[in-house]
């Protein structure tokens, strides 16, 4: 079937919905009656999604992107590295380590007074803290007031030599640009958003992954919303044998979006027919839009019909790219719907965009994951959560490959910003 045909089907922004769940998710702004109760044609409901996220990002952001495409490259691709390990021998490994302490903290010295002398201050340490970031996973930098500006946040990062690349989401616009220029993206900070709490996740959406981070406090909320931090290491040490087996022998794959499709239930024999072409469609529209692989599946949710768009399944512990080391690298925590729910409860219902970016878990086959394996994942998370209350100008950096990371709850306003490196 020809492009122009897929497009006059389902709309040229039709793979904007099907955006990779991130943790931050997205607020809709001005969802017509229509699109909101399902009732809209597909193209006009896919359209509305694109506005929506448009009106979410803020006027500007246009300009900034482009700021922050002329200076950076795109996120670096996944590396996997062994993916047929031993994954019980590679358990017992780790717990015959002794893990390092975490996070190491750095705070400045009162002394350290003029910006470009703390400046001169990350440029002489660049190597100490580069291998402090490799060794504890995470190091919480404390007190400076060089990095309580997007530019001298800049400038801190650049003297560490870290080389900034593109979001992950860059590609469909999935989160804010707070300066371009100084390559800095907006944290989950919206206050539609401050009482959804955020599960922890490595920065990876399909086959790129950040390899550090960093995360900025521009301004602390006035309740909450600290900053969480979860070792993998740790998380793979106090794993059941049998959860991470069965884990890493089923694989897992996450489903990024889900696409209402109840009027399918109206076509009668017609449906059998127009459930390929429409999975087919849509799948060549995401290809077309979009720099990350997804599947297309038909379920059904809660009673009605539905498309999920499914990333490949993957492993749940990996080798970490540079020491080698095993490591839980898996987002299962932030992207169960299960857990999502138990812990956030009745929230106010999302719209638009948000509707459409929902995000669950299976194993590789499509199958259940049990909520008992969920609960022992949760159960797992929660003992090795670190909070790191964050004050104007903490920064939090974290080897994104051993280190997830998470936000807690919050009230009031929260301003805090992240660049992703290399």
């Amino acid at each position: 079937m020809h492009k122009k045909v897929f497009l006059a089907l389902v709309g040229s922004n039709a793979a904007m919905a099907f955006m990779p769940a991130a943790p931050m998710g997205l607020r809709a702004n001005s969802v017509s009656h229509v699109a909101r109760a399902g009732r809209a044609p597909l193209a006009l409901r896919m359209q509305q999604a694109t506005i929506d996220r448009e009106q979410d990002v803020g006027i500007g952001q246009s300009s900034m992107r482009k700021d922050a495409e002329s200076l950076m490259q795109p996120c670096p691709e996944t590396k996997w590295g062994n993916t047929n390990m031993d994954v019980l021998a590679a358990q017992k490994q780790v717990q015959a380590m002794d893990l390092p302490a975490y996070p190491l903290e750095v705070s400045k010295d009162a002394g350290l007074v003029d910006l470009d002398a703390q400046e001169a201050y990350f440029r002489e340490k660049k190597t100490e803290i580069l291998a402090n970031l490799e060794k504890h996973g995470a190091v919480v930098v404390r007190g400076f007031d060089l990095t309580k500006t997007p530019e001298g946040f800049e400038r801190m990062w650049k003297a560490l030599g870290m080389e900034a690349c593109l979001d992950p989401l860059h590609s469909v616009a999935g989160r804010p640009v707070v300066s371009g220029k100084s390559a800095v993206y907006e944290a989950v900070n919206k206050p539609s958003r401050s009482k959804f709490y955020v599960g922890m996740h490595n920065e990876m959406v399909g086959k790129r992954t950040v390899r550090r981070a960093g995360f900025v406090c521009f301004k602390a909320a006035e309740v909450g919303g600290e900053f969480i931090i979860t070792y993998g290491m740790r998380m793979l040490r106090d794993m059941s044998p049998d959860v991470l087996k069965r884990l890493y022998d089923e694989k897992v794959r996450f489903s990024s979006a889900e696409l209402p499709m109840g009027f399918m239930d109206k076509t009668g024999p017609l449906q059998p027919v127009l459930e390929p072409i429409l999975k087919s469609v849509l799948g060549v529209v995401v290809d077309m839009k979009v720099d990350f692989e997804v599947d297309m599946f038909w379920n059904r949710v809660n009673g009605q019909r539905v498309i999920q768009a499914h990333a490949p399944p993957q492993p749940p512990v990996i080798e970490h790219p540079d020491t080698k080391l095993p490591t839980w690298f898996c987002n299962i925590h932030s992207h169960s719907a299960t857990l999502r729910d138990e812990r956030d409860g009745v929230l106010p219902e999302t719209t638009g965009a948000s509707k459409l970016n929902k995000s669950d878990v299976f194993f590789g086959d499509g199958s259940t994951i049990s909520k008992e394996d969920l609960k022992h994942i949760d159960d797992i998370t929660k003992k090795n959560q670190v909070y790191v209350a964050m004050k104007e100008g903490d920064v939090v950096l974290v080897d994104n490959y051993r280190t997830m990371h998470g936000r807690n709850i919050f009230e009031g306003t929260r301003k805090h910003a992240v660049t992703w490196f290399k």
